[in-house]
C-alpha cells in the first residue's frame, strides 16, 4: 500500500470509528467513497458464479443474475466480463 493510500485508509477508518459494520458500510456510501458500480459487479460476478457451481450454464447464470439485480443481460454481462480501473 502506498502512503497516499495509506493516509486515504486512515481517513476512512476516522470515518467509521465506533460504528457497526452495516453502518460503517452505510457511511462510506454516504461519504462517497465506495462505488456503487463497483459493488454491482461485485455482487453480480459472486451471484453468477454461485450459479455456475451449482451447475448451472453461463448464460443462463447470467440471466438469472439479470433478474436477480433487476437489471438487463447485458449489464450483467458486461459486469461479469469486463474489468475496469477504479
Amino acid at each position: 500500500m502506498t502512503r497516499h493510500e495509506e493516509r486515504l485508509a486512515g481517513i476512512l477508518r476516522r470515518a467509521i470509528t465506533g460504528l457497526s459494520e452495516e453502518e460503517a458500510v452505510k457511511r462510506l456510501f454516504e461519504l462517497g467513497a465506495v462505488s456503487r458500480r463497483g459493488c454491482e459487479r461485485l455482487a453480480i460476478r459472486e451471484e453468477v458464479a454461485r450459479l455456475e457451481k451449482r451447475g448451472m450454464g453461463r448464460c443462463e447464470a447470467l440471466h438469472v443474475a439479470a433478474g436477480v439485480f433487476c437489471c438487463s443481460y447485458e449489464k450483467a454481462r458486461n459486469a461479469f466480463y469486463n474489468t475496469f480501473k477504479d
